[in-house]
């Protein structure tokens, strides 16, 4: 069991308008799916399409595809202590990096910032990650 007092949250989030939208998770709720690595059990389509655990504030987003709007995964390494953010390459800045901080409690937390290409919202990237 892990400790949690303290501790940051796990989960899935998107960066729309300066503002995070998303779903937090605690640790102790997190799955293992790769050894050392506690990821959210919640998957961005699902979120997105059934409105589950969370409200997405921006009515001009209603009927749009989750994956058109930047978006990232928080996950925890139990080998290194330290919280690892994969996202789309556009929100790395660090006023975006600290509204995401602030949402998932990291300020006492030692974070690994990353980008991911399955994450990009960028139609051309889009197109080379089917063609892959």
């Amino acid at each position: 069991m892990l400790e949690t007092a303290g501790q940051p949250k796990i989960g899935i989030f998107w960066v729309y308008k300066n503002l995070v939208i998303g779903k937090t998770c605690e640790l102790e709720d997190g799955q293992e799916n790769v050894p050392g690595l506690i990821d959210s059990p919640d998957s961005h389509i699902e979120l997105w399409e059934q409105n589950l655990g969370f409200t997405i504030p921006f009515p001009e987003l209603n009927g749009s595809e989750y994956q058109n709007v930047p978006r990232g995964r928080v996950i925890y390494s139990t080998t290194t202590k330290k919280v690892i953010i994969y996202m789309d390459k556009v929100l790395h800045t660090k006023g975006i990096r600290q509204i995401i901080s602030d949402f998932f409690q990291l300020a006492d937390s030692k974070v690994v910032w990353k980008t991911d290409d399955h994450y990009t919202t960028q139609s051309d990237e889009v197109d080379d990650l089917f063609e892959r």
